[in-house]
């Protein structure tokens, strides 16, 4: 089987780097999407531009050193910073170096006495050297030269020619085994009680006895390592283990406990994926089980220091131990963290019901160029990166360090840190996500959700129709997706633009730009070896798994016959046994590993057809323990299978719990005291039909109009039929010859007492300034006289 080219790759090919391909030595020159451009090192071929996929999958293919561009020979400054208050030294030592270097110093026309064209430069360092001892400054004519051979490869930087601080040697010069040895003793002495160093250093010779004597075979010699009394009291002062002594026991187990790694401070990180942090907290929503009961959950989440995106979250159901009927206890596995690496290596699909807004192509992602570099990039990719994690920076929980995930992580060529014990700001972004994944996704969460402790949990959380495992890691990826990373976060700045508040996808949008996107393909024969791993013998007919039967299908029959006639792995430490690995989540199907071959044998349950519905170890374990207890065997897997089989008929037929049919409860809580009880206006009111409504004409104002005055107590003469009476008893509006009636004997509405008859004269001179056609100014002006 061709090797892993990611496995080869590790994140090591960047620009500038050499690269062996084809038989051959190539360096690549530069990245456009998906096309690496090669240029061979021998000079007889053009450069060449080739699929990334297509040379990280060769079988040849292999980094033979990194890229970047090297140090401009610029290593003589290492470790120099810059001097305060020691320009005017750097000065003199600069002028000394050109007088020795060109015979000449510097604002100088003539040479100095033994300084002159004729000399060499050993002359004129010997001459630099008499000089300086005259001026009571000693340096030979061999270190004058080395200065002036270091002062020229920093490029005459005067920096170089300062001397630089004094380190002091950690530990001076008693022995580093000694030094270790007294870390250990200290460290054993975390949780008892408290000795003096007078017990510390005897523990300290005997340990050094007990280690070293067969190794230097002389008592004096191993004497030797433990330096004086007073030495090593200075020692554990300058240490601060005799600080550590004088602390509190619970303060020295903490401190004990603490891994040997830098923690805390802030870290330069420049590209997505350079950092990550996990950690597990409970989701505090209750979920509907395997087992249709109702179940705790819990959340395992990993985010990207460089961009805040999640890159990949994993909900789990979890449970106490039962004390009662002694069943296991449920959490986070490895497992699960293996299948949230899966997530962040991956794009995650748009589900269906999502909404349209959580798809990639409509978020700041920059869509057209991730799909060219990557293939699975589709429009029904959700708005969330895919970050390949270089470094996680993990909790000490027992998921964490276990062997398979430490293996997956090594096969992934992932880094991996530890944080330390009861120390939150060793991963504050994880600890943060947590507090907004209750305020924006958990609580609003209405079925499930329990409140943020248990005293503000509600009641008859158990009997509502609560969501599955799976609907509520659907109903998570689409919040992340849609809200989490399209929303802006006051962390998140882009130097070039630091005003602007950024979402964690823009934020990417930024970084990508620069450090650039490599896609990960790992083919499903790559990904078998995530999976969980059991040694198992094979046999005629078949092998087992937790006393469950597998058998190889029929196209890998002919393969495991030949496994078979073998007669075992011949692996060391394995005697008979193969390499089978298995998801807990679908046990029907496993893969027994040739390594020989490098090939899969596919492998099923050999009672697969009896199980129609979806069914995990758990359930299987849970069971064969009831079977147990009813007087039946572990081994019993058709009993086991056929009572898993009538377990999924019941669900699906039971009943729904009761629903609540007795009346709500009062309110007994406190009223709000108002000062006035709010009335409705249109209490009174009756219905009003719709088709009586007739439209009121517009009544245009003329800007020309005077101020409106008081109004007179009747309407002036002149008005025309304006002083006649209506029917009703009143004054007929003076517009009513223009506004005829829709022929159903109603009166047109007679203005209130309130208007103002004036303007009732302005509106009807401006309507008559509208009506005529001719434009005839004398009947105008008589309108406006009246």
């Amino acid at each position: 089987m061709a090797r892993s080219g990611e496995g080869r790759l590790a994140g090591s090919l960047s620009i500038e780097a050499r690269v062996r391909w084809q038989e051959r030595e190539w360096e690549v020159l530069e990245w456009q999407g998906p096309q690496v451009t090669l240029v061979p090192q021998d000079g007889e071929e053009t450069p060449r531009a080739v699929s990334y996929r297509w040379l990280v999958g060769a079988d040849d293919f292999a980094v033979l050193s990194g890229g970047g561009a090297p140090a401009a020979d610029g290593t003589a400054l290492e470790g120099w910073g810059r001097q305060q208050d020691r320009e005017e030294e750097a000065a003199r030592w600069q002028g000394r170096m050109v007088e020795i270097d060109t015979g000449l110093a510097p604002g100088r026309s003539e040479h100095e006495r033994g300084f002159g064209p004729g000399t060499t430069l050993a002359q004129r360092c010997a001459a630099m050297s008499a000089r300086l001892a005259a001026e009571g400054i000693r340096y030979s004519a061999h270190t004058l030269a080395d200065k002036r051979r270091k002062w020229k490869a920093a490029g005459e930087n005067p920096v170089v020619l300062l001397p630089g601080p004094r380190k002091g040697r950690p530990g001076g010069f008693t022995d580093p085994q000694c030094l270790a040895a007294i870390q250990e003793v200290v460290a054993r002495r975390a949780h008892e009680s408290d000795v003096t160093i007078d017990v510390i250093r005897e523990e300290v010779e005997d340990l050094l006895h007990a280690r070293y004597d067969k190794e230097l075979g002389d008592p004096a010699a191993v004497a030797a390592l433990l330096p004086s009394r007073s030495t090593f009291y200075l020692r554990m002062k300058e240490s601060g283990l005799a600080d550590v002594l004088d602390r509190p026991t619970r303060a020295r187990a903490a401190l004990a406990s603490t891994p040997p790694l830098p923690h805390g401070g802030r870290e330069a990180v420049l590209r997505p994926g350079q950092v990550t942090q996990v950690d597990t907290t409970p989701l505090r929503i209750l979920a509907r089980g395997d087992d249709g009961r109702p179940t705790a959950t819990e959340m395992s989440s990993l985010i990207d220091v460089a961009t805040h995106s999640m890159c990949a979250l994993m909900i789990t159901p979890s449970r106490p131990r039962d004390a009662e009927n002694g069943h296991a206890g449920r959490a986070t596995r490895a497992i699960d963290l293996t299948l949230m690496l899966a997530q962040a290596l991956a794009p995650w699909p748009v589900m269906p019901g999502w909404d349209p807004l959580s798809a990639a192509a409509a978020s700041s992602l920059p869509f057209g160029a991730l799909r060219a570099a990557d293939e699975r990039f589709t429009e029904a990719t959700a708005a969330r990166p895919v970050i390949r994690p270089e470094l996680i920076i993990y909790d000490q929980g027992s998921p964490y360090v276990s062997e398979h995930f430490t293996e997956v992580c090594d096969r992934l060529r992932i880094a991996r840190r530890p944080a330390r014990k009861r120390t939150a700001p060793d991963k504050p972004l994880v600890e943060h996500f947590f507090i907004t994944l209750a305020h924006r996704f958990s609580q609003h969460v209405r079925h499930g959700w329990q409140g943020r402790s248990h005293k503000k949990r509600g009641r008859g959380i158990e009997r509502m129709p609560l969501y599955t495992i799976a609907e509520l890691q659907q109903m998570a990826q689409e919040w992340v997706a849609l809200e989490y990373q399209q929303t802006p976060d006051a962390g998140l700045r882009d130097p070039f633009r630091p005003h602007m508040v950024l979402s964690p996808n823009d934020m990417y949008a930024v970084q990508v730009a620069r450090s650039g996107y490599r896609a990960v393909p790992l083919s499903p024969t790559q990904n078998r070896f995530f999976l969980l791993s059991q040694w198992v013998t094979p046999g005629k007919g078949g092998f087992m798994i937790d006393y469950r039967t597998y058998q190889p299908v029929a196209q890998d029959a002919g393969h495991y016959r030949e496994i078979l006639l073998r007669g075992g792995s011949k692996l060391p430490g394995r005697a008979n046994r193969w390499e089978c690995r298995f998801n807990p989540y679908r046990p029907e199907r496993v893969w027994l590993y040739d390594h020989a071959a490098g090939t899969w044998v596919t492998c099923d349950f050999r009672l697969r057809h009896l199980l129609h519905d979806p069914w995990t170890a758990d359930m299987w374990q849970e069971h064969a323990e009831q079977h147990r207890a009813a007087g039946g065997s572990e081994q019993d897997e058709e009993a086991i299978a056929l009572a898993l089989a009538q377990r999924d008929r019941r669900r699906r037929s039971r009943k729904p719990p009761p629903k609540r049919t007795a009346a709500e409860p009062p309110f007994q809580g406190l009223e709000l005291e108002t000062e006035q009880p709010s009335h409705d206006p249109y209490a009174d009111l009756e219905e009003f039909d719709l088709s009586t409504l007739r439209p009121y004409p517009a009544l245009p104002i003329s800007p020309l109009a005077p101020p409106p005055a008081p109004a007179p107590p009747a309407l002036p003469a002149g008005t025309g039929g304006a002083d006649q009476p209506s029917d009703n008893g009143q004054a007929r509006h003076p517009l009513a010859a223009l506004f005829p009636d829709d022929d159903d004997g109603s009166p047109p509405d007679a203005p209130t007492a309130e208007t103002p008859a004036v303007a009732y004269e302005v509106v009807e001179a401006e309507l008559l300034d509208d009506l005529d056609p001719d434009g005839d100014d004398g009947a105008e002006d008589d309108v406006w006289e009246m």
